[in-house]
């Protein structure tokens, strides 16, 4: 649940706010779900799009007279469709949410992801012991340099 704190000043004519958000991690998950859901849904409709090339040319050419005809009465729709609106948006961040989980999820699970996981540890493993080396190895021939150094004066 996320919580929020504010503080106004008010200046003569100006307003200056103020504001503290904090929210659990989940919410922030669920946040990020959701864009990955909507573009998974983007992505969807995008390749979707060669089937309908007929319609679409249909609908571009009637929407003059579409729009003439959508325009008469709109005031009166615009105060019904905010109210329907919140319910809307609300049901549509849930899904994408809900479908960038699942996408998210199933890229976690692909093997191929999985490998990848695992040489990256592997990988970092070998860099912490060829750094270990190299540092072992410094330190000797620093060592080195100095007894040949006292041999040699």
């Amino acid at each position: 649940m996320a919580t929020a704190k504010t503080q106004t000043t008010k200046t003569g004519n100006t307003v200056e706010a103020k504001g503290d958000v904090k929210f659990a991690l989940p919410d922030a998950r669920r946040g990020l779900y959701a864009y990955v859901g909507a573009a998974d849904y983007a992505v969807e409709q995008l390749r979707a799009l060669p089937r309908y090339q007929g319609q679409v040319v249909g609908v571009i050419r009637a929407l003059p007279q579409t729009l003439r005809t959508s325009f008469s009465g709109l005031q009166g729709r615009v105060n019904e469709t905010y109210v329907d609106v919140s319910g809307r948006v609300t049901d549509a961040y849930s899904d994408f949410a809900n479908r960038g989980e699942k996408v998210v999820g199933s890229i976690r699970k692909d093997p191929a992801t999985e490998n990848a996981v695992e040489q990256a540890k592997t990988a970092k493993s070998q860099v912490k012991a060829a750094r270990t080396s190299v540092r072992k190895a410094a330190s000797e021939a620093g060592t080195a340099t100095g007894k040949a150094g006292d041999k040699i004066g």
